[in-house]
């Protein structure tokens, strides 16, 4: 009797595991990434794959994928719930940075000659919008494993990640024809 309570409780141990594994934030980049696949080949010029960019130094380059695996991984480790203080305000300003980051997709993507596309701006809105998703993200976030984090340590890499992602942009524009 006691051995079949046990392998019970391991089993609702290992389920509740799972739950807390697939309970993350990284859900909350899924949307993101999906739309950066479907729309990144239809960029315009001079963002569009292929185009020609200014020489980049090569640690802006290293500190953008750094950060960039850092703001998309550490979500991973990120407990998603409802019940945690914060939660519903960051899923808020969550809800409308990713409306701003499709509306500034959608501006570049499909008005690629407007005023608000060829300026500085407008041009650069998809790299730039991703503070404000980033900053839903990581509202009131916790980390398993990492006693010492602070929601803080992943806006500060979120910030730095939408500087080193919107540099490029900006200097590409600059440069165009």
């Amino acid at each position: 009797m006691d051995q079949a309570l046990g392998s019970r409780r391991e089993g609702e141990d290992h389920d509740r595991s799972w739950v807390q594994l697939i309970q993350n934030r990284f859900w909350l980049l899924v949307p993101v990434l999906v739309l950066d696949l479907a729309l990144t080949g239809r960029l315009p010029p001079p963002l569009a794959p292929g185009s020609a960019a200014p020489q980049l130094p090569a640690w802006l380059g290293v500190a953008e994928w750094g950060l960039r695996i850092v703001v998309l991984g550490l979500p991973l480790l990120m407990p998603l719930s409802l019940r945690t203080p914060g939660a519903r305000p960051g899923l808020v300003v969550y809800g409308v940075g990713l409306a701003a980051y499709v509306a500034a997709w959608v501006s570049v993507v499909w008005a690629p000659t407007s005023a608000w596309s060829t300026s500085a701006v407008g041009l650069s809105a998809p790299a730039w919008t991703s503070i404000l998703f980033l900053v839903g993200v990581g509202w009131g976030s916790s980390v398993r494993s990492l006693p010492g984090y602070r929601p803080w340590m992943y806006l500060v890499a979120a910030a730095a990640f939408t500087v080193a992602h919107t540099v490029p942009v900006l200097l590409a524009w600059g440069g165009r024809a």
